[in-house]
Order: C-alpha cells, then sequence, then structure tokens
C-alpha cells in the first residue's frame, strides 16, 4: 500500500512537481520506505528522494478516520450551485453523484465539489476541490481506488468506454456527448491520478472484463506531454484504441466547453473513428 507524500521538481528533466513522492509499506518485512516516480518527461522510478535522510511527516489514516469522513461527507449536500460550473449545467454534477462540501467557519457556504471514489463497487472516498482554487485534497481513501465513473459506466458500456484525465473533463465530454448523441448517459471515466496511472487503470479494466465486451478505448486526454505519453501506454496495452482531437485551442474536454465547442466535441467523440 502506498500514500501519495508530496510533489517535487524532478532533478533530472527539471520539471516543476512532476516527481510524485510515495510512503510505502512492506507488511511482510515492517518496513515503510519512500519512493518516486517521474511523470514528466522522464516517465520513470526513481527511488527514494530524500535518500534516506529527513521526509515531511505522513499521518495514515485508520479505517475509523475513513469511516468517519465518509459518514461525514455523506451528509453534505447533493453539488448543487445556482448556475453553470466551469461552463457545465448543475444537473450533470448532479447525475455523477458529486457532492458540495461546506466552509467549516459557517456550514452553509459551499466550499469545494467532492467526486465520489469506488473500490469494486464501493465508496470508499471523495476527491474534492475547492471552488476558488486549483487545488484538490482527499477524504477517506483515495488511494489504490478504481478510475473515476467507472462504476457508473459498467451498465451504460456495450463495446466503447470513453477515458479522459480529469473528473471534470469526464463530467464536461459526457455533457458534450449527450447534446449530439442520442443516449441520455455515455460510458466515461478519468483516469484515477492522471496520464500517468493508464498502465494501472487499463489493467484494472481489462480484469475486471469477464462478463463486459469492451473492445474500443476512446482516448480524450489533454494536449500535453503527459497526456501523449499516456496515448502511446494505451496503444501497447489495448488492441483498439482511438485518439479523439479536440476542436480549436481545446486542450481537454473541459477547456472545450468552456470555449465553446461542446457539439464539435461530441461530435468527434462519438466519431472517434472517423477522427
Amino acid at each position: 500500500m502506498a500514500t501519495a507524500v508530496e510533489k517535487l521538481p524532478c532533478p533530472d528533466c527539471n520539471s516543476r512537481q512532476s516527481l510524485q513522492v510515495f510512503l510505502n509499506r512492506d507488511e511482510a518485512l515492517g518496513l515503510d520506505f519512500y519512493s518516486s516516480f517521474c511523470f514528466s518527461e522522464c516517465w520513470e522510478a526513481k527511488g527514494d528522494p530524500y535518500n534516506g535522510g529527513p521526509a515531511p511527516e505522513v499521518y495514515v489514516k485508520t479505517k475509523e478516520d475513513i469511516a468517519n469522513e465518509l459518514k461525514t461527507a455523506k451528509s453534505c449536500p447533493i453539488f448543487n450551485l445556482r448556475s453553470n460550473y466551469r461552463g457545465i449545467p448543475i444537473e450533470y454534477f448532479k447525475s455523477w453523484g458529486c457532492r458540495q462540501f461546506l466552509s467549516e467557519f459557517d456550514g452553509t457556504t459551499p466550499y469545494a465539489i467532492g467526486f465520489p471514489l469506488s473500490l469494486e463497487g464501493e465508496l470508499v472516498g471523495w476527491k474534492a476541490r475547492p471552488l476558488r482554487k486549483k487545488d484538490f485534497f482527499g477524504i477517506g481513501k483515495t488511494s489504490g481506488v478504481d478510475p473515476f465513473g467507472l462504476e457508473r459506466a459498467w451498465p451504460l458500456a456495450t463495446d466503447t468506454l470513453w477515458i479522459t484525465e480529469g473528473e471534470f473533463d469526464a463530467i464536461a465530454l459526457d455533457y458534450c456527448m449527450t447534446l449530439v448523441g442520442k443516449s441520455k448517459m455515455y460510458p466515461v471515466i478519468s483516469l484515477s491520478h492522471g496520464g500517468g496511472s493508464i498502465n494501472k487503470n487499463l489493467s484494472l479494466i481489462r480484469d475486471r472484463l469477464i462478463k463486459r465486451k469492451i473492445k474500443n478505448l476512446v482516448l480524450v486526454l489533454d494536449d500535453d506531454e503527459v497526456g501523449k505519453l499516456a496515448e502511446k501506454a494505451a496503444l501497447r496495452l489495448w488492441d483498439n484504441v482511438y485518439i479523439v482531437s479536440k476542436p480549436g485551442l481545446a486542450k481537454d474536454a473541459n477547456d472545450a466547453v468552456l470555449f465553446g465547442y461542446e457539439i464539435e466535441m461530441g461530435k468527434l467523440a462519438l466519431g472517434f473513428k472517423n477522427d
């Protein structure tokens, strides 16, 4: 089991905050150790970035901690702002089971949006993002979980699964496709930890395909270095992989919505075999 510790600059490729540090636990030996992985240009494991020296203190949540956090999160209302958020109609966030976390100061002011996280069908945690700044924090269990939206996608999927690189992108892509397609909901998921988690996520999806017939993976990933590397990794792991371009200057599905390209994005995603 690994716990994310912090993000550091990579000493080899000099990418800013691309080196994710993990605290690992070897249960057999009863030892804790640090490891790291560069999710940018290097795309490889880097070992202990602290070289056995001082490291940040990390508190590993107990089962009781996780249970209490989940209970508190479930008591919060369904996401329900008065207007579109990030260009996406509020009803789509509701259909994805997103929660509206409230300010600890007054208990009424919306503070963050919570994305539900599952593990083999069970709700185990929430990935929360404050409404007014680009940051994330975890509630309950957030590591070693299924890709966001996987449990929602299974009943909808026939032979195709759409994959994005972020939670907002997954909901935005679903919205775009419903505008031009015949369905009210589409099987879209987001990689659990960005493009760098695609190997792990695709292996998990393949293991769950015993009673399902997913043949086509449609990638709508970010148009950046990490996204391109993830696309190459997927092409090595899966037979029928389709890569969808984004309209205009959009680098991802949520950008397409914000730039007013909802219809174009929906058409590109649904017409993946022609892209």
